[in-house]
């Protein structure tokens, strides 16, 4: 008698790589920011938070460039898991020191969100968590030869200079302390529905506008550097 197996509800964790970014740019552009930013305090304990910038705020135009291509993991990523376009909507750059973490928590009002590592120089400067939520951990053995994705109750990624992750929303993650002596450089996005005609009648469902109820957005103003 066979027997087929449908996953229903999985949690997906989209890994990627930029390789034609550059890094060093990116990096000192985020420390240069800081001196003019003073930042914020999210899920941050210590640490420098940006201020969320707009998708359209003006920028430079390397950091146009380098939007552009997360851009293009966005579109893969919600093309695979069959949602509606999907668009960038804001970001904001990260600089975590020794000890500093982030506690456990989800993004809100955003569909997909993801995060970029620009410098991570050493080993140990923060893994991220994603946290299981279905209280599984609860019926599992407590005891098991080894675990998989059905019955982990985690899944951990090591932060590495150049390399990425994109998921969803909803899903609970944490990030652990900086044990380096050295700064790791990050920035993290949200997505929201993007405002296309192809989209309308669902922006109008989920209570959105539509581009019958404003015009497109024009494209952001960048900086020749």
């Amino acid at each position: 008698m066979d027997i087929k197996a449908d996953l229903w509800f999985p949690t997906v964790v989209w890994n990627y790589q930029l390789k034609q970014i550059n890094n060093e740019e990116l990096r000192d552009y985020v420390i240069n920011m800081r001196q003019e930013d003073p930042g914020k305090t999210a899920s941050n304990y210590g640490g420098w938070q940006s201020r969320n910038i707009d998708i359209l705020d003006e920028r430079p135009l390397n950091i146009e460039k380098f939007i552009v291509a997360l851009q293009q993991m966005v579109d893969q990523a919600s093309k695979m898991a069959s949602l509606p376009k999907l668009q960038i909507c804001d970001y904001w750059w990260n600089i975590n020191n020794k000890g500093d973490y982030n506690h456990p928590h989800h993004h809100r009002d955003s569909i997909l969100s993801g995060v970029y590592y620009i410098d991570v120089p050493d080993e140990n400067m923060g893994d991220i968590h994603f946290e299981r939520e279905d209280d599984a951990e609860y019926f599992l053995p407590r005891y098991m030869p080894g675990r998989n994705q059905i019955t982990a109750v985690r899944a951990s990624y090591k932060p590495k200079s150049g390399n990425g992750l994109i998921f969803p929303s909803w899903v609970k993650h944490s990030v652990d302390g900086n044990q380096s002596d050295n700064s790791r450089i990050s920035m993290s996005f949200n997505t929201a529905i993007s405002m296309t005609e192809a989209n309308d009648e669902l922006a109008s469902m989920n209570g959105m506008p539509t581009t019958k109820d404003m015009a497109p957005p024009t494209p952001p103003k960048t900086i020749d550097k």
